[in-house]
């Protein structure tokens, strides 16, 4: 036998309790029922601020919601409501379209448009196991319903249908950083410690809304709908290993460029130049494997050379193509366009008045992993290239002088 704890409103801020007290034991102390429920109320109230503060409020995992044989069906699972009780669903629950239609207080007979509605998950206590007091505890006669006492409280919960503008929903799909100015005005420390002047404060209602949709009714029987989008109204609570999971989505161990045959900042006689177009070619290594598709792609390089022809004259761009692209065992081989080279670039090499330089461009945004994350190709100081973001551009230079 239960009996339910009535639903208090919710007073949960941070300061609600002015401190914590616990008992000081001593051999030959007497303990009362103060004592004992003053020790139950130290570790559940400093467990909820925990919670609420410091984990933060929602959906933990599970909880999923679905429609079946015209029921609404909420899954096994757990949350935490905004002042950190938690509230753990180990069955199977199911709402009847008759039962949805009773909570919101609607009878069918006639048709009408639909009405939106919330499912909500709250927290509840209950009382069980009944036992009679002790007739000393009574220091009077009084009903014997007095007498009754419960021996143990149930951490629970109850699952209610609203109308969906009284459960408070909030879209939790639009992007929204509650730190102003950070990275641009402010650093992200900065922003943090702005932030944590300001303690949490809870919500205006408990409530966890797991899902939204509607009723109507043709004037037969009740039609339960559930809203598509109903996912982006569910709170959820960012555990350590779902903020792990992130970090690895969005700072992958990503591709990079280990060596280039042709070294950066190197100085090349013409003949050799030429000859490092024509018969070595350029060689890029890569430590992981790439999309054959992507890294063969022409467009992802491009090889230009700056020459001046007369002394004092600005230097002409001249750009290289490339023919085509040959990927093996993790290593792009470039050969470029060879009547660009003779008709071209060897006639222009030989009336150079000062050192031409080189440019090499890699665009690391194109080119692709096996999972389809671009290429961390930033080149920061030395070999390999990267600085933890996928894309960018791998830029070198050496000079070719007479």
């Amino acid at each position: 036998m239960y009996e339910h704890e009535p639903t208090q409103s919710c007073e949960c801020g941070i300061c609600k309790i002015p401190h914590f007290e616990r008992n000081s034991y001593f051999h030959g102390k007497m303990l009362s029922a103060r004592d004992l429920a003053a020790e139950q109320r130290y570790f559940n109230e400093k467990r909820w601020l925990i919670n609420r503060t410091i984990l933060g409020w929602g959906i933990v995992c599970g909880l999923e919601v679905c429609l079946e044989n015209g029921c609404l069906v909420v899954r096994p699972g757990l949350a935490l409501d905004c002042c950190g009780h938690e509230l753990l669903v180990c069955d199977r629950q199911a709402f009847h379209a008759n039962k949805i239609a009773e909570h919101l207080g609607v009878k069918n007979g006639q048709p009408y448009e639909a009405i939106p509605w919330a499912l909500c998950l709250e927290y509840q206590e209950c009382k069980s196991e009944p036992v009679k007091s002790p007739s000393s505890c009574n220091s009077c006669d009084e009903e014997k319903e007095a007498d009754r006492q419960y021996n143990r409280i149930r951490d629970h919960y109850k699952l209610t249908i609203r109308r969906r503008d009284d459960a408070c929903p909030k879209d939790h799909d639009d992007f929204c950083c509650p730190y102003e100015g950070v990275g641009r005005e402010n650093s992200i420390y900065k922003a943090l410690v702005h932030r944590s002047r300001e303690c949490s404060k809870c919500e205006e209602c408990e409530c966890v809304l797991l899902a939204t949709g509607s009723l109507d009714s043709d004037g037969q029987e009740f039609k339960l709908q559930l809203a598509e989008d109903y996912w982006k109204y569910r709170p959820i609570v960012y555990t350590n290993p779902s903020l792990a999971n992130l970090i690895r989505c969005l700072h992958p161990e990503l591709a990079h460029i280990t060596e280039v045959n042709w070294k950066p900042g190197s100085n090349y006689r013409v003949d050799d130049f030429l000859y490092l177009l024509t018969k070595e070619h350029l060689k890029i290594t890569f430590d992981k494997p790439l999309s054959q598709r992507t890294v063969t792609d022409p467009r992802s390089f491009r090889l230009s050379i700056f020459i001046a022809t007369d002394e004092g004259n600005c230097p002409m761009p001249l750009l290289i193509p490339v023919e085509r692209i040959a990927y093996n065992n993790n290593v792009a081989e470039y050969y470029f366009d060879h009547g660009c080279i003779e008709h071209q670039l060897r006639r222009a090499c030989k009336k150079l008045a000062k050192e031409a330089e080189v440019e090499l461009v890699l665009h690391g945004s194109m080119v692709l992993d096996e999972h389809d994350r671009a290429l961390d190709a930033e080149l920061i100081g030395e070999f390999p290239t990267g600085n933890g973001v996928q894309g960018g551009e791998f830029i070198t230079y050496f000079t070719v002088g007479q």
